[in-house]
């Protein structure tokens, strides 16, 4: 079975977006992170749900038109580790 993961509360994070960049501010800690594409969009993707990597590139194929494959995946998943290291998503 895949690794899932799921996105801190969004009542715990304020999202900015400014210009190419979304500022999140997270409550818990008083950090707030820069971010760029693909972070908003997964974060999107992933709102109060436990996902694996595939299912996270599955939504973004359908929400993005593009072509879900291990490429994709792997993006989302080296994604989704540096998130976890900044508390923004959780290994559930």
């Amino acid at each position: 079975m895949s690794q899932l993961y799921r996105a801190a509360a969004s009542d715990r994070l304020i999202q900015h977006p400014l210009d190419s960049m979304t500022l999140i501010f997270q409550k818990a800690s008083g950090i707030t992170h820069i971010v760029t594409d693909p972070v908003p969009a997964i974060l999107e993707v992933m709102a109060e749900d436990a996902l694996t990597a595939d299912d996270i590139a599955q939504r973004l194929a359908v929400s993005f038109d593009l072509e879900n494959n291990v490429d994709t995946t792997d993006i989302v998943l080296a994604r989704l580790v540096e998130l976890c290291s900044l508390g923004l998503v959780e290994q559930v």
